[in-house]
């Protein structure tokens, strides 16, 4: 009887398994990423402008100098001079559920997906991150990425949907996101992806811990601790 239950919970093990490996990389052949149409937003003045990828232990976030005058931050932090951007599972990350049929459906099923956005006031330093890393970009290159990374919100006549109530330990907003999100498009491929379509990281195929991160960089160093001094 022991025998016989074993075989078939070995079975079931097996096919879980089976199920969990093969069935997100043939979802992402077949269906491609949702995102929202092609945004307009006018060409920064010139000059050069600072973009940062940070690498928080288990994700990692984007961070742009906003153009002056622009207004593209959450609500009370609309025209902050750092727009942090990231994006992840709504259950995991926004309700912090990690009960293991929500951390499986997270894994495995195609979920749906939620986009954090900050406002800082200053560069961004540690703030707890494992590392930083950082560039300079031309404003075309600045407007190529905030476009790429506006098209993340779920959108309503070209305006973003309304952001969710605030959520206790997150000093920014989470909104509605375009996308789906599975072990094989996760947080960290979203992240590459995004600077790969602005020219600044390679392809995001096969990224799936945030430390793979910094090898798809493009043009980037790494900021020490006190964020004025950087490795060679």
């Amino acid at each position: 009887m022991l025998r016989t239950l074993w075989r078939i919970l070995r079975r079931a093990l097996l096919a879980i398994l089976a199920f969990a490996l093969f069935f997100p990389p043939l979802y992402n052949l077949v269906v491609p990423e949702h995102r929202a149409d092609s945004i307009n937003l006018p060409l920064p003045p010139p000059g050069s402008y600072r973009v940062f990828v940070a690498d928080w232990g288990y994700h990692t976030s984007i961070i742009v100098e906003q153009p002056r005058g622009w207004s593209l931050g959450p609500p009370g932090k609309e025209r902050a001079a750092y727009l942090e951007y990231s994006w992840g599972d709504r259950l995991f990350y926004m309700e912090s559920d990690y009960q293991p049929q929500a951390v499986f459906a997270t894994l495995v099923l195609p979920t749906s997906t939620v986009v954090y956005l900050d406002g800082w006031t200053d560069p961004p330093r540690f703030r707890g991150a494992r590392s930083v890393y950082e560039r300079t970009i031309d404003a075309a290159t600045t407007r190529a990425l905030l476009i790429e990374l506006e098209r993340t919100f779920r959108r309503a006549a070209g305006t973003r949907l309304a952001p969710y109530p605030p959520v206790a330990g997150y000093d920014g907003r989470f909104y509605p996101s375009y996308g789906r999100y599975f072990w094989i498009r996760d947080c960290n491929w979203w992240t590459v992806t995004r600077l790969s379509a602005a020219g600044l990281a390679g392809s995001g195929a096969g990224v799936l811990f945030s430390g793979q991160v910094s090898n798809r960089l493009h043009g980037f160093h790494r900021v020490k601790s006190d964020a004025t001094t950087h490795e060679t």
